[in-house]
């Protein structure tokens, strides 16, 4: 039998062969990792987190259920998408989304505001009446706002809402005015409450120039009054009288602005303050004759209120009227005298006025200006 003698392997060449091939490989994982891959998912990542809290925040905030229903969508396909171009086409289709749900949200929010007024709402929150007709209309107008699937079907349903809102609103004042109203009419306005006195015929014909803007701050009821004092001078309102009909205005010092309170109104009487006009001196020179009268009114009625058959010969009925007048055609009047005027307003606003007359202490003042 033969031997043939064992060749000796030496392996620390292919031990360095292996290792330095480790080094170089890890060398090239390390600059593709983390030139290359690394980079590559942090931009991925970063623009995920891009979208997630701009568009589908947005999506969120905005509130309608279409809105969070394609905010959840696109959050679950961010998670999933992968790579940035994934992204950007996710972000595209939400920022459509946003437009389109930003117009649903404005729709919702305007047929609530065509379905809720001052006065009369759909849901009869507090102050307000609740109307079925304004429940309804809320009902159809969501209904036809939420089945919309693209923005410009939205924009197109606006004029819709406009007109089935207005022509609500107008049945609604018209069968009040044919059924359970009277010819004489408080038509009150907007908040804090303002208006006027209006006819039957003249609210009819209102209405139906009004849209529902207008409307839904409106209120009609059967004319009512009190009758409430408004201190002035004789400068600032020289030809009212009793009967005149006038427009009551509260006029704001402290910002220079002036907002109509109620309009025809009747003034029912008309005093004028006692020391201004009641004690009446006068002279009558003729000659080298002079002579001297004086009449104090006030104690003149006093007197024939008691029967003095000379105090009842004077002359008293709208003496101060008279005397005002007479004024005012002779250009000489004092135009510093203080009036009373007494107005009738309806409670509300008589209520309104008191806050303000006479002498409280306050910014606003209430001026009355003669309808001509």
């Amino acid at each position: 039998m033969i031997e043939i003698a064992r060749r000796e392997i030496d392996a620390r060449p292919i031990i360095g062969v292996v290792v330095v091939f480790t080094i170089i490989g890890a060398v090239i994982f390390g600059i593709y990792y983390f030139g290359v891959a690394k980079p590559a998912a942090d931009a991925l990542e970063s623009a995920k987190l891009s979208v997630l809290q701009s568009e589908v925040a947005d999506l969120r905030a905005i509130g309608t259920s279409q809105a969070i229903s394609d905010a959840s969508t696109y959050s679950t396909q961010i998670q999933a998408a992968g790579s940035e171009s994934e992204v950007e086409s996710i972000r595209n289709e939400a920022n459509i989304a946003i437009d389109r749900e930003q117009k649903r949200k404005e729709l919702l929010d305007e047929a609530d505001a065509a379905t809720n007024g001052t006065y009369y709402s759909a849901t009869g929150a507090s102050g307000t009446t609740q109307v079925p007709a304004l429940d309804d209309l809320s009902e159809t107008l969501k209904a036809a706002i939420d089945s919309k699937q693209t923005r410009s079907e939205l924009v197109a349903y606006e004029s819709e809402l406009n007109s089935q809102a207005t022509t609500t609103w107008r049945a609604f004042f018209e069968n009040m005015l044919e059924n359970n109203l009277g010819d004489n009419l408080a038509m009150f306005r907007n908040s804090p409450v303002s208006g006027g006195y209006v006819s039957k015929d003249n609210a009819s014909t209102s209405i139906q120039g009004w849209t529902w803007e207008t409307l839904s701050k409106l209120k009609f009821e059967n004319a009512s009054s009190v009758e409430v004092p408004v201190q002035d001078t004789f400068k600032r309102t020289p030809t009212i009288r009793p009967n005149s009909k006038v427009n009551i205005y509260v006029y704001d010092t402290a910002t220079d602005n002036m907002s109509e309170l109620w309009t025809n109104v009747t003034v029912r009487n008309v005093i004028y303050l006692q020391t201004d006009i009641a004690a009446i001196a006068w002279t009558l020179t003729d000659g080298t004759t002079t002579q001297s009268y004086s009449v104090n009114m006030w104690e003149t009625i006093k007197a024939a209120a008691a029967g003095d058959p000379e105090a009842v010969a004077v002359a008293q009925q709208n003496y101060g009227v008279d005397v005002m007048d007479s004024a005012l055609s002779a250009n000489i009047g004092e135009y510093d005298v203080s009036v009373i005027y007494v107005v009738d307003v309806p409670e509300a606003i008589g209520e309104e006025i008191v806050q303000y007359e006479p002498n409280k202490p306050t910014t606003k003042e209430i001026i009355l200006m003669a309808i001509i």
